[in-house]
Protein backbone atom coordinates (compact mmCIF):
# COMPACT_ATOMS: atom_id res chain seq x y z
CA UNK A 1 0.00 0.00 0.00
CA UNK A 2 1.63 3.59 -1.22
CA UNK A 3 2.26 5.55 1.84
CA UNK A 4 2.89 9.78 1.77
CA UNK A 5 6.73 9.39 1.31
CA UNK A 6 5.87 7.14 -2.05
CA UNK A 7 3.63 10.14 -3.31
CA UNK A 8 6.57 12.89 -2.50
CA UNK A 9 9.41 10.29 -4.22
CA UNK A 10 7.01 9.72 -7.25
CA UNK A 11 6.66 13.61 -7.56
CA UNK A 12 10.12 14.52 -6.62
CA UNK A 13 8.99 16.97 -3.84
CA UNK A 14 9.05 16.65 0.01
CA UNK A 15 6.69 15.20 2.05
CA UNK A 16 5.24 18.45 3.36
CA UNK A 17 4.83 19.77 0.00
CA UNK A 18 2.46 16.81 -0.47
CA UNK A 19 0.51 17.57 2.81
CA UNK A 20 0.05 21.20 1.57
CA UNK A 21 -1.80 20.15 -0.91
CA UNK A 22 -3.72 17.37 -0.07
CA UNK A 23 -4.68 19.91 3.47
CA UNK A 24 -4.64 23.21 1.26
CA UNK A 25 -2.78 25.01 4.42
CA UNK A 26 -0.43 26.87 2.01
CA UNK A 27 -0.88 27.79 -1.88
CA UNK A 28 1.83 25.62 -3.96
CA UNK A 29 2.44 26.02 -8.04
CA UNK A 30 -0.44 24.19 -10.14
CA UNK A 31 2.12 22.42 -11.62
CA UNK A 32 3.62 21.37 -8.45
CA UNK A 33 -0.10 20.02 -7.83
CA UNK A 34 -0.05 18.21 -11.13
CA UNK A 35 2.96 15.90 -10.34
CA UNK A 36 1.37 14.99 -6.89
CA UNK A 37 -2.23 14.53 -8.31
CA UNK A 38 -0.25 12.30 -11.08
CA UNK A 39 1.89 10.46 -8.47
CA UNK A 40 -0.81 10.04 -6.45
CA UNK A 41 -3.30 9.02 -9.30
CA UNK A 42 -0.40 6.15 -10.72
CA UNK A 43 0.28 4.28 -7.07
CA UNK A 44 -3.32 4.48 -6.33
CA UNK A 45 -2.75 6.09 -2.59
CA UNK A 46 -5.51 7.08 -0.39
CA UNK A 47 -4.85 9.65 2.40
CA UNK A 48 -5.60 8.48 6.14
CA UNK A 49 -8.24 10.83 6.84
CA UNK A 50 -7.81 9.79 10.66
CA UNK A 51 -4.22 11.17 10.68
CA UNK A 52 -5.11 14.36 8.57
CA UNK A 53 -7.64 15.08 11.27
CA UNK A 54 -4.85 14.80 14.11
CA UNK A 55 -2.75 16.97 12.57
CA UNK A 56 -5.27 19.51 11.15
CA UNK A 57 -7.84 19.43 14.24
CA UNK A 58 -10.28 18.87 12.06
CA UNK A 59 -12.18 15.64 11.67
CA UNK A 60 -14.04 15.83 8.26
CA UNK A 61 -16.99 14.38 9.81
CA UNK A 62 -20.11 15.98 10.90
CA UNK A 63 -23.48 14.17 12.90
CA UNK A 64 -26.88 13.96 11.78
CA UNK A 65 -28.97 13.80 15.62
CA UNK A 66 -32.23 11.86 14.31
CA UNK A 67 -33.76 10.49 17.44
CA UNK A 68 -35.52 7.69 16.35
CA UNK A 69 -38.96 7.63 18.11
CA UNK A 70 -39.41 4.23 15.97
CA UNK A 71 -37.29 0.93 15.66
CA UNK A 72 -37.12 1.67 11.96
CA UNK A 73 -35.94 4.52 9.92
CA UNK A 74 -39.29 4.82 7.18
CA UNK A 75 -38.57 5.51 3.15
CA UNK A 76 -39.23 9.52 4.12
CA UNK A 77 -37.02 9.60 6.92
CA UNK A 78 -34.55 8.15 5.08
CA UNK A 79 -34.71 10.64 2.45
CA UNK A 80 -33.66 13.15 4.79
CA UNK A 81 -30.64 10.93 5.66
CA UNK A 82 -30.09 10.73 1.66
CA UNK A 83 -29.84 14.09 1.44
CA UNK A 84 -27.68 14.73 4.19
CA UNK A 85 -25.65 11.87 2.75
CA UNK A 86 -25.10 13.24 -0.68
CA UNK A 87 -24.18 17.16 0.27
CA UNK A 88 -21.63 15.23 2.81
CA UNK A 89 -20.07 13.07 0.45
CA UNK A 90 -19.98 15.72 -2.21
CA UNK A 91 -18.51 18.26 -0.01
CA UNK A 92 -15.54 15.56 1.42
CA UNK A 93 -17.39 15.08 4.92
CA UNK A 94 -18.00 11.87 6.84
CA UNK A 95 -21.70 11.30 8.24
CA UNK A 96 -22.20 9.66 11.69
CA UNK A 97 -25.91 9.03 11.82
CA UNK A 98 -26.96 9.69 15.72
CA UNK A 99 -30.39 8.10 16.94
CA UNK A 100 -30.20 8.58 20.39
CA UNK A 101 -33.01 10.09 22.48
CA UNK A 102 -30.94 11.10 25.57
CA UNK A 103 -28.55 13.91 23.49
CA UNK A 104 -27.44 16.12 25.80
CA UNK A 105 -24.61 14.14 27.47
CA UNK A 106 -23.92 12.74 24.05
CA UNK A 107 -23.18 16.18 22.37
CA UNK A 108 -20.84 17.28 25.57
CA UNK A 109 -19.52 13.86 24.58
CA UNK A 110 -18.94 14.63 20.41
CA UNK A 111 -18.16 17.98 20.92
CA UNK A 112 -15.27 17.98 23.70
CA UNK A 113 -13.86 14.57 22.32
CA UNK A 114 -13.79 16.68 19.32
CA UNK A 115 -15.44 13.08 17.78
CA UNK A 116 -17.37 15.61 14.36
CA UNK A 117 -16.94 18.77 13.39
CA UNK A 118 -20.20 20.10 13.45
CA UNK A 119 -24.16 18.84 14.11
CA UNK A 120 -27.09 18.95 11.89
CA UNK A 121 -29.93 18.48 14.34
CA UNK A 122 -33.72 17.04 13.42
CA UNK A 123 -36.78 16.57 15.30
CA UNK A 124 -36.14 20.21 16.67
CA UNK A 125 -38.63 21.55 19.23
CA UNK A 126 -39.74 24.49 20.23
CA UNK A 127 -37.59 25.33 22.75
CA UNK A 128 -34.91 22.66 22.31
CA UNK A 129 -32.28 22.20 24.65
CA UNK A 130 -29.65 21.24 22.15
CA UNK A 131 -29.45 24.40 20.52
CA UNK A 132 -29.31 26.30 23.23
CA UNK A 133 -25.99 23.97 24.49
CA UNK A 134 -24.74 24.25 21.37
CA UNK A 135 -25.32 28.71 21.32
CA UNK A 136 -23.92 28.64 24.79
CA UNK A 137 -21.01 26.18 23.98
CA UNK A 138 -20.54 28.20 20.35
CA UNK A 139 -20.49 25.19 18.58
CA UNK A 140 -20.98 24.82 14.77
CA UNK A 141 -24.37 23.53 14.15
CA UNK A 142 -27.83 23.90 12.08
CA UNK A 143 -30.96 23.05 12.02
CA UNK A 144 -32.99 20.88 10.28
CA UNK A 145 -36.41 22.17 11.73
CA UNK A 146 -36.77 25.44 14.02
CA UNK A 147 -36.87 26.94 17.43
CA UNK A 148 -39.55 29.55 19.16
CA UNK A 149 -36.22 32.12 18.60
CA UNK A 150 -33.63 31.52 15.91
CA UNK A 151 -31.61 34.08 16.62
CA UNK A 152 -27.70 33.07 15.55
CA UNK A 153 -28.93 29.73 14.15
CA UNK A 154 -29.38 28.46 10.24
CA UNK A 155 -31.83 26.64 9.73
CA UNK A 156 -35.01 24.58 7.02
CA UNK A 157 -37.88 24.05 7.52
CA UNK A 158 -41.41 23.47 6.08
CA UNK A 159 -43.78 26.14 6.52
CA UNK A 160 -46.12 23.36 8.63
CA UNK A 161 -48.68 25.93 9.59
CA UNK A 162 -49.08 27.08 6.07
CA UNK A 163 -49.32 23.35 4.86
CA UNK A 164 -52.27 22.93 7.19
CA UNK A 165 -54.29 25.88 6.23
CA UNK A 166 -53.47 25.38 2.73
CA UNK A 167 -55.38 21.95 3.09
CA UNK A 168 -58.16 22.67 4.93
CA UNK A 169 -58.56 25.66 2.35
CA UNK A 170 -58.26 23.07 -0.71
CA UNK A 171 -60.76 20.60 1.25
CA UNK A 172 -63.57 23.34 2.15
CA UNK A 173 -63.10 24.97 -1.61
CA UNK A 174 -64.47 21.11 -2.33
CA UNK A 175 -67.59 21.62 -0.48
CA UNK A 176 -66.29 19.72 2.88
CA UNK A 177 -66.96 21.29 5.97
CA UNK A 178 -66.10 18.02 8.69
CA UNK A 179 -62.57 17.46 8.41
CA UNK A 180 -60.44 15.34 10.36
CA UNK A 181 -56.60 16.14 11.32
CA UNK A 182 -55.14 12.89 12.19
CA UNK A 183 -52.05 14.47 13.61
CA UNK A 184 -48.90 12.97 15.56
CA UNK A 185 -48.28 11.19 18.63
CA UNK A 186 -49.03 12.25 21.58
CA UNK A 187 -44.59 11.75 22.58
CA UNK A 188 -43.80 14.56 20.21
CA UNK A 189 -46.82 16.84 20.97
CA UNK A 190 -45.04 16.16 24.78
CA UNK A 191 -41.28 16.96 23.55
CA UNK A 192 -43.08 19.49 21.87
CA UNK A 193 -41.52 19.32 18.25
CA UNK A 194 -41.94 21.96 16.45
CA UNK A 195 -43.60 21.26 13.46
CA UNK A 196 -46.51 19.32 15.07
CA UNK A 197 -46.92 22.38 17.60
CA UNK A 198 -46.93 24.46 14.23
CA UNK A 199 -49.45 21.68 11.95
CA UNK A 200 -51.90 22.04 14.99
CA UNK A 201 -52.30 25.47 15.14
CA UNK A 202 -52.40 25.49 11.15
CA UNK A 203 -55.21 23.09 11.36
CA UNK A 204 -57.07 24.95 14.08
CA UNK A 205 -56.70 28.92 12.59
CA UNK A 206 -58.17 27.22 9.51
CA UNK A 207 -61.09 25.16 10.88
CA UNK A 208 -61.89 28.53 13.36
CA UNK A 209 -61.31 30.98 10.12
CA UNK A 210 -63.89 29.08 7.37
CA UNK A 211 -66.33 28.21 10.09
CA UNK A 212 -66.12 24.28 9.66
CA UNK A 213 -66.17 21.36 12.10
CA UNK A 214 -62.91 19.78 13.08
CA UNK A 215 -61.80 16.82 14.80
CA UNK A 216 -58.04 16.59 15.77
CA UNK A 217 -56.84 13.14 16.67
CA UNK A 218 -53.32 12.52 17.79
CA UNK A 219 -52.00 9.30 16.58
CA UNK A 220 -48.98 7.22 16.89
CA UNK A 221 -47.32 6.49 13.75
CA UNK A 222 -48.08 2.52 12.48
CA UNK A 223 -50.62 1.27 10.33
CA UNK A 224 -52.54 -0.22 13.21
CA UNK A 225 -53.02 2.90 15.30
CA UNK A 226 -54.16 4.36 12.45
CA UNK A 227 -56.31 2.29 11.97
CA UNK A 228 -57.55 2.13 15.71
CA UNK A 229 -57.36 6.59 15.27
CA UNK A 230 -59.76 6.06 12.64
CA UNK A 231 -62.07 3.86 13.97
CA UNK A 232 -62.71 6.01 16.42
CA UNK A 233 -62.95 9.15 14.58
CA UNK A 234 -65.48 7.80 12.11
CA UNK A 235 -67.29 6.21 15.22
CA UNK A 236 -67.63 9.98 17.19
CA UNK A 237 -67.77 11.55 14.01
CA UNK A 238 -70.12 9.26 11.08
CA UNK A 239 -70.84 12.63 8.76
CA UNK A 240 -66.76 13.09 8.09
CA UNK A 241 -65.97 13.87 4.86
CA UNK A 242 -62.28 14.20 4.93
CA UNK A 243 -59.10 13.52 6.36
CA UNK A 244 -55.95 14.75 6.55
CA UNK A 245 -52.81 12.57 7.63
CA UNK A 246 -49.61 13.99 8.98
CA UNK A 247 -47.52 11.24 7.63
CA UNK A 248 -47.81 7.90 5.72
CA UNK A 249 -47.17 5.72 8.35
CA UNK A 250 -51.16 5.40 9.32
CA UNK A 251 -52.43 5.58 5.96
CA UNK A 252 -52.98 1.55 5.03
CA UNK A 253 -54.44 0.97 8.75
CA UNK A 254 -56.73 4.50 8.26
CA UNK A 255 -57.88 3.01 4.36
CA UNK A 256 -58.68 -0.40 6.08
CA UNK A 257 -60.52 1.12 8.63
CA UNK A 258 -62.60 3.35 5.98
CA UNK A 259 -63.34 0.45 3.77
CA UNK A 260 -64.72 -1.48 7.08
CA UNK A 261 -67.24 2.13 7.38
CA UNK A 262 -68.93 1.21 4.01
CA UNK A 263 -67.03 4.11 3.04
CA UNK A 264 -64.86 5.50 -0.45
CA UNK A 265 -62.25 7.27 -1.45
CA UNK A 266 -62.95 9.80 -2.42
CA UNK A 267 -66.87 9.43 -3.31
CA UNK A 268 -67.17 9.47 0.35
CA UNK A 269 -63.99 10.64 2.22
CA UNK A 270 -61.44 12.67 0.59
CA UNK A 271 -58.11 11.79 2.21
CA UNK A 272 -54.56 14.41 2.00
CA UNK A 273 -51.57 13.41 3.25
CA UNK A 274 -48.26 15.26 4.18
CA UNK A 275 -45.66 13.17 2.49
CA UNK A 276 -42.34 12.72 0.67
CA UNK A 277 -43.74 12.88 -3.27
CA UNK A 278 -41.43 9.21 -4.08
CA UNK A 279 -43.10 7.88 -1.07
CA UNK A 280 -47.09 8.32 -2.93
CA UNK A 281 -46.15 6.42 -6.03
CA UNK A 282 -46.04 3.53 -3.28
CA UNK A 283 -49.69 4.15 -2.09
CA UNK A 284 -52.84 3.27 -3.41
CA UNK A 285 -55.14 5.44 -4.39
CA UNK A 286 -52.44 7.91 -5.51
CA UNK A 287 -53.27 10.35 -2.80
CA UNK A 288 -53.63 14.48 -2.70
CA UNK A 289 -50.07 15.39 -1.13
CA UNK A 290 -48.15 18.52 0.62
CA UNK A 291 -44.89 17.27 -0.89
CA UNK A 292 -42.71 16.64 2.04
CA UNK A 293 -39.25 17.85 0.35
CA UNK A 294 -37.21 15.38 2.84
CA UNK A 295 -34.49 15.00 0.45
CA UNK A 296 -33.91 18.41 -0.30
CA UNK A 297 -34.45 19.68 3.52
CA UNK A 298 -31.74 17.09 4.53
CA UNK A 299 -30.03 18.05 1.55
CA UNK A 300 -30.40 21.96 2.71
CA UNK A 301 -29.67 21.48 6.01
CA UNK A 302 -26.46 19.78 5.86
CA UNK A 303 -24.94 22.29 3.35
CA UNK A 304 -25.87 25.26 5.96
CA UNK A 305 -24.00 23.21 8.28
CA UNK A 306 -20.60 22.86 5.64
CA UNK A 307 -20.57 26.65 4.42
CA UNK A 308 -20.34 27.40 8.25
CA UNK A 309 -17.63 25.32 8.56
CA UNK A 310 -15.37 26.26 5.83
CA UNK A 311 -16.63 29.91 6.07
CA UNK A 312 -16.34 30.55 9.21
CA UNK A 313 -18.52 32.71 10.89
CA UNK A 314 -20.99 34.15 8.19
CA UNK A 315 -24.44 35.67 8.13
CA UNK A 316 -27.19 32.64 9.42
CA UNK A 317 -29.39 31.40 6.61
CA UNK A 318 -32.88 30.95 7.69
CA UNK A 319 -35.46 29.19 4.67
CA UNK A 320 -39.45 28.21 5.40
CA UNK A 321 -40.62 26.06 1.98
CA UNK A 322 -43.98 27.08 1.07
CA UNK A 323 -46.46 24.37 1.04
CA UNK A 324 -47.03 22.40 -2.26
CA UNK A 325 -50.35 20.48 -2.55
CA UNK A 326 -50.37 18.52 -5.21
CA UNK A 327 -53.76 17.15 -6.18
CA UNK A 328 -54.36 13.02 -7.56
CA UNK A 329 -56.90 10.46 -6.81
CA UNK A 330 -57.82 10.95 -3.02
CA UNK A 331 -59.87 13.79 -2.94
CA UNK A 332 -63.07 14.95 -4.49
CA UNK A 333 -66.36 17.38 -4.21
CA UNK A 334 -68.41 16.82 -1.00
CA UNK A 335 -71.19 14.61 -1.98
CA UNK A 336 -74.22 14.80 0.61
CA UNK A 337 -75.01 10.90 1.76
CA UNK A 338 -77.06 9.40 4.58
CA UNK A 339 -75.23 7.45 6.91
CA UNK A 340 -77.96 7.96 9.41
CA UNK A 341 -81.53 8.08 9.25
CA UNK A 342 -81.10 10.48 12.74
CA UNK A 343 -78.29 12.21 11.27
CA UNK A 344 -78.93 15.50 10.39
CA UNK A 345 -78.05 17.01 6.66
CA UNK A 346 -74.45 16.80 6.44
CA UNK A 347 -74.93 19.74 3.62
CA UNK A 348 -75.82 22.63 6.25
CA UNK A 349 -72.87 24.33 8.21
CA UNK A 350 -71.54 23.02 11.38
CA UNK A 351 -70.98 25.99 13.53
CA UNK A 352 -67.33 25.85 14.40
CA UNK A 353 -66.20 23.16 16.67
CA UNK A 354 -62.70 21.53 17.42
CA UNK A 355 -62.23 18.47 19.37
CA UNK A 356 -58.29 19.06 20.12
CA UNK A 357 -55.53 18.78 23.00
CA UNK A 358 -52.96 21.69 21.55
CA UNK A 359 -51.14 21.75 25.31
CA UNK A 360 -47.65 21.23 24.79
CA UNK A 361 -45.22 20.40 27.84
Amino acid sequence: MATIVDVAKRAGVSVSTVSYVLSGARPISEKTKERIYKAIEELDYHPNLLARGLATKQTRVIALLYPALLRNFSEAQLEFIAGAAAVATERGYGLLLWTSYNEDQEIIRLTRQGLVDGLVLMEVALHDPRAELLLELGYPFSLIGHCAKNEGISFVDLDFDASLQKCVHYLAGLGHNNIAFLSYSPEMIKRGFGYTVRAHQGFYTSIEELGLKGTLQMCDPSPQKGYESMKLVLKENPLLSAVIFGNEFVFSGAIQAIQENNARVPEDISIIVITSPRIVEMLNPKVTSIDMPSFEMGYIGTQLLIQRLEGGEEKTTQLILPPILTVRASTGPFHAISRSKDDKNPGEQSSPSLVANLEVS
